[in-house]
């Protein structure tokens, strides 16, 4: 298990500060550890457009906004093939024919 999914398994459990506690010997402002390791989450949420901006985080970090109400499970991240529709797009199209003449 990667660090974003054991941190992600301990904050669905309510168990986030009992496990960063224990690793830091407990000699930490409780309120500050919760709201960093859930601003940690949040930037590493699999979906990047649910990612916060920089200035998000920060206002998340000084407690200048509400912290993201994040799932309990981490979610599953999601790739989108695009469909032979695009093909019309302004991209060019890299072809068999293309590249053997060149062109």
């Amino acid at each position: 298990m990667g660090l974003v999914e054991w941190v992600w398994d301990v904050y669905g459990k309510g168990e986030l500060l009992a496990a960063v506690a224990n690793k830091l010997n407990k000699d930490v402002v409780e309120k500050q550890v919760e709201c960093l390791m859930v601003v940690g989450l949040w930037c590493a949420h699999p979906d990047s457009n649910l990612r916060p901006s920089i200035k998000q985080a920060i206002h998340a970090l000084n407690f200048e906004a509400e912290m993201p109400n994040l799932p309990t499970k981490m979610p599953v991240p999601m790739y989108h093939v695009p469909t032979t529709s695009s093909a019309t797009s302004a991209e060019p199209l890299l072809t068999n024919s293309s590249l053997e003449t060149g062109r």
